[in-house]
């Protein structure tokens, strides 16, 4: 089925929710990928996605936007916490989202804290061509670990699907934030995307990425041929720091800009993250430089770039490149 969304008299549906929960509502073809075409607009909305099986287009310059931060409180009074931020979630699986600008504008401060743009809680999904726009915590990449360190339950839109793996695929989008900004557990996969960091509000050190990557996982976060820029003057950005112990982040030949700390990782004040982390960098050109500052638990490595081509990191799957996905 393929439906349209947009401002004008003869779309099917003037809000992108609407059309989610009519698909929703009806039994899914394990056969055909729906379709949602969103035309051109500025969409203030909250999107919960829980279906399979489905694309989400945008025609034109489309932006999803609102805002919303963890600070804000529920109707008991109660903080809603990092994951009640989202504006937009995925919890299916066999997703395809592109063309969209997603933003959280809740902005960033203490009395902000976390604003999440997307919840990629989802499987068998490639993003492309998309820009995800907030502060701290703009993307989340699903599972949760097994518990909160700090609240009692980590909270946020209803958890319906629980996927075997979490494999996802970044093509080409433009991604920035300041703290965390990207964090999680999943197997996902960076290719050609641009990430930027944006100055912290107390001009405090920032970092790109946060993974909570499951204990025997065999990968976590790649990024393949990226570009890192920051704001300029911006104080030192770190390449990630442990949300979880066994955290794996891996950088292949990517380019950095000088607002990379030199030291490169932290180890979120935890010594004992040294021992369990996965930190590399794979950078033929400059591996002996890079050597001279970067901490010592991490990998700077020459050889070995041919191992994180999308294929071997998905574990020989090809989801990206069935017939229902227009670029492959």
């Amino acid at each position: 089925m393929e439906l349209i969304v947009g401002k004008a008299s003869f779309c099917d549906y003037h809000s992108i929710q609407e059309a989610v929960d009519v698909l929703d509502q009806r039994e899914a073809s394990s056969e055909a990928r729906d379709t949602i075409f969103i035309l051109e607009g500025i969409y203030e909305e909250c999107v919960i996605i829980h279906n399979s099986n489905l694309r989400l287009c945008g025609v034109g310059k489309v932006e999803i936007t609102r805002s919303r931060h963890a600070r804000q409180h529920n109707d008991q009074g109660e903080e809603i916490g990092t994951f009640g931020t989202p504006t937009v979630f995925l919890g299916g699986s066999d997703l395809l989202i592109e063309n969209l600008t997603i933003s959280n504008t809740a902005g960033q401060g203490e009395e902000i804290g976390q604003a999440v743009a997307l919840t990629a809680y989802c499987d068998r999904t490639v993003i492309q061509n998309c820009t995800l726009r907030a502060y701290q915590d703009t993307l989340f990449t699903g599972p949760l670990p097994p518990k909160p360190k700090e609240r009692a339950k980590f909270g946020g839109a209803e958890i319906r699907h629980k996927h075997e793996q979490y494999r996802q695929l970044y093509v080409n989008c433009y991604i920035e934030g300041t703290v965390d900004f990207i964090f999680g557990g999943a197997t996902a996969y960076f290719e050609h995307c641009h990430i930027h960091s944006l100055r912290h509000y107390d001009n405090q050190p920032t970092y790109v990425t946060a993974a909570s990557t499951p204990q025997g996982q065999k990968h976590g976060y790649v990024f393949h041929s990226c570009w890192l820029t920051g704001d300029e003057g911006i104080t030192p950005v770190f390449l990630g720091r442990p949300w979880r112990e066994y955290a794996q982040t891996v950088w292949v030949k990517c380019r950095l800009g000088e607002h990379i700390d030199p030291a490169g990782w932290d180890n979120w004040d935890n010594t004992d993250n040294e021992r369990t982390v996965v930190y590399q960098e794979y950078d033929p050109e400059h591996t002996d430089e890079l050597r001279k500052t970067r901490v010592g638990w991490a990998d700077c490595l020459a050889d070995g770039v041919e191992k994180w081509d999308r294929q071997t990191v998905f574990g020989g799957e090809v989801f990206w490149e069935e017939p229902a996905y227009v670029y492959k």
